[in-house]
């Protein structure tokens, strides 16, 4: 079966139709799509719709914390803090190894923020002004696409404006020429029942008053 098989026949004509304009009309249209809607049965959604995030650990205690409102977090600055071991700890091994450690991180970060400034200092605006270039012309390509498929949409409304002004003409004259039709019909049936009429007058008057015989008028004009 091909696709036209399942092509519903589209018999609108907004351009000439004009009975969604009068309120009446439009009120009964809108109760016909609620009636439609409440006769819909409603779409299945999953019970479980944490399935969705199946091997995603993450996104799904994520969603399951949206879902019963609990609160981010808040955001853990410990580990940007540099402060020496304090109280019994100040003796331990490790906790100065652990911070050490961290100390090491954060001078490692510092340093990474000042390559990142001195390649911003050095490229920065010759790649912003790259990157303002091509958005520029991406915005050019899209407003020259948008432009074009208005001017697509404007053509496509004259065309179908045209075509059903044009069915329209055709459309009065058919409906003129069958109510023309019909008026005929209407007269034929009337003539032809006042000629019925006549015709069982002539047979009432014939039946009560039946001619006399030719023979004896023909005897009586003979004399």
């Amino acid at each position: 079966m091909s696709f036209d098989d399942h092509r519903a026949a589209i018999d609108s004509l907004p351009y000439i139709d004009k009975e969604y304009d009068d309120p009446t009309t439009r009120q009964m249209v809108m109760q016909m799509v609620q009636d439609e809607m409440k006769a819909m049965s409603p779409p299945e959604l999953p019970r479980d719709p944490t399935h969705l995030f199946k091997g995603r650990d993450v996104l799904r205690k994520e969603y399951e914390r949206v879902r019963s409102g609990t609160p981010l977090p808040p955001f853990d600055v410990s580990r940007y803090k540099l402060e020496p071991p304090s109280g019994d700890e100040a003796q331990n091994v490790d906790e100065w190894r652990r911070c050490c450690d961290n100390a090491a991180a954060q001078l490692e970060h510092q340093d990474i923020r000042l390559i990142n400034l001195e390649l911003l200092q050095q490229f920065g605006a010759n790649a912003w002004k790259l990157s303002n270039y091509q958005k520029e012309k991406l915005l050019e390509s899209i407003e020259k696409a948008t432009q074009k498929y208005k001017d697509e949409s404007v053509q496509t409304n004259k065309a179908r404006k045209y075509e059903q002004t044009e069915a329209g003409v055709k459309l009065k004259d058919f409906e003129d020429r069958w109510s023309e039709g019909v008026r005929q019909c209407i007269e034929i049936q009337m003539a032809n029942g006042s000629l019925e009429s006549e015709i069982k007058e002539i047979e009432g008057s014939l039946a009560s008053n039946p001619p006399s015989d030719p023979k004896h008028c023909n005897s009586a004009d003979a004399s």
